[in-house]
């Protein structure tokens, strides 16, 4: 008896000593990260790569891939220790769920307000391709002020981003516009723009669509090319940009996103599918013009027939709503757009990202 218990006294010692003396680390136990590597294998094995609804973008496999790699090489480390196998299950965790969001969602077909992708060609009618068939007529741009021009011009069908020709619509430094009658429906509450841009060159109020200038909402380039969305509210208009100023004389996608992501009222800018930058202090909803509407433009921010020819006599008191612009307050965009979408939603990322990939050119 005295000697068993002396066996079990020495076994127990030797367990919890090292040769030292002192207390033995535990063995890293693998069990959770293992499972969790298992699972994340499984996850891209179930799924597919693609640019189509329900499929997931190479960059997010990539990054689940990633992730997986790097939790193996902590399982594989015989130093590795449990509070290092505990980060690492974690970081594989937050893998998972962004890859988990990063799924294609189809976008509801009420959702699409316009779409007008420039395809005719010839004419002078830009139809829409949703189901509201808002289509937009060709018409002269005012006579600007000052040394812009001295003609009043009309938009041309040009070459799109594939260098296909009539495929695009231009507008030159003389102007021009596609109106489209007001609807209710072009005026949402929330809303997503995106289209494919090309500058001719930098300006300032460089706008290629509007919706009674600052009243409903503007999106245009501004300073050194920067995609810039005004957006007006019951308190006021919201300027923001994207901080990322794009080439001249060259193809980009562009989105902009304006009402609640996660309950806050944001504004959020994209170039060629990747998110550039976000704003999460916007007012929302956007504002209502339809007691005094205006019709929506393509190439200006503002119908020509509703420009005043000079702001010598302009008294903003009579116009609080901007019935009437003055010219010198107005702008107009010089280069060439296509596939211009409006949403009445916030479309997600993987969305605005699978838009452009399914549009992309095989060689940018």
């Amino acid at each position: 008896m005295y000697l068993m218990a002396a066996l079990l006294c020495a076994f127990v010692v030797a367990s919890c000593s090292n040769d030292d003396g002192g207390p033995t680390t535990p063995a890293t136990d693998f069990t959770t990260l293992s499972a969790s590597i298992t699972a994340a294998q499984a996850k891209l094995t179930a799924t597919q790569e693609g640019k189509l609804d329900g499929q997931y973008p190479k960059a997010s496999r990539d990054a689940l891939q990633a992730a997986i790699t790097a939790a193996q090489a902590v399982v594989a480390n015989t130093a590795t220790t449990q509070t290092e196998a505990d980060a690492a299950n974690t970081q594989l965790g937050v893998a998972m769920t962004a890859y988990d969001g990063a799924k294609i969602t189809p976008i509801a077909a009420e959702a699409l307000v316009a779409h007008w992708s420039f395809d005719e060609g010839t004419g002078t009618v830009a139809h829409d391709e949703s189901a509201n068939a808002f289509n937009g007529t060709f018409k002269n741009g005012p006579l600007w002020p000052g040394a812009w021009h001295a003609n009043a011009d009309m938009p041309d069908w040009w070459k799109d981003r594939n260098g296909t020709a009539n495929k695009a619509i231009h507008f030159s430094s003389d102007g021009g516009v596609v109106e489209v009658p007001y609807n209710t429906k072009l005026n949402p509450s929330e809303i997503t723009v995106a289209l494919w841009v090309n500058a001719d060159s930098i300006n300032a109020d460089n706008r290629f669509l509007g919706l009674q200038f600052w009243i409903g909402y503007k999106f245009q380039l501004q300073s050194a090319n920067r995609p810039f969305f005004t957006a007006g509210y019951a308190g006021g208009a919201y300027d923001r940009d994207s901080e990322q100023d794009l080439p001249v004389g060259e193809w980009h996608h562009i989105a902009v996103t304006s009402g609640k992501i996660d309950g806050v009222g944001s504004m959020l800018f994209y170039v060629d599918g990747e998110l550039i930058k976000t704003w999460s202090d916007t007012p929302e909803p956007l504002v209502s013009i339809a007691a005094k509407p205006y019709n929506f433009v393509i190439g200006q921010d503002f119908p020509t027939d509703q420009y005043v020819a000079t702001d010598a006599n302009y008294n903003a008191a009579d116009h609080p709503d901007f019935h009437k612009l003055p010219l010198g307050w107005g702008g107009h965009f010089r280069g060439a757009l296509d596939e211009l979408r409006i949403y009445n939603t916030v479309l997600t990322g993987s969305q605005i990202a699978s838009i452009y990939d399914r549009e992309a050119p095989a060689n940018p």
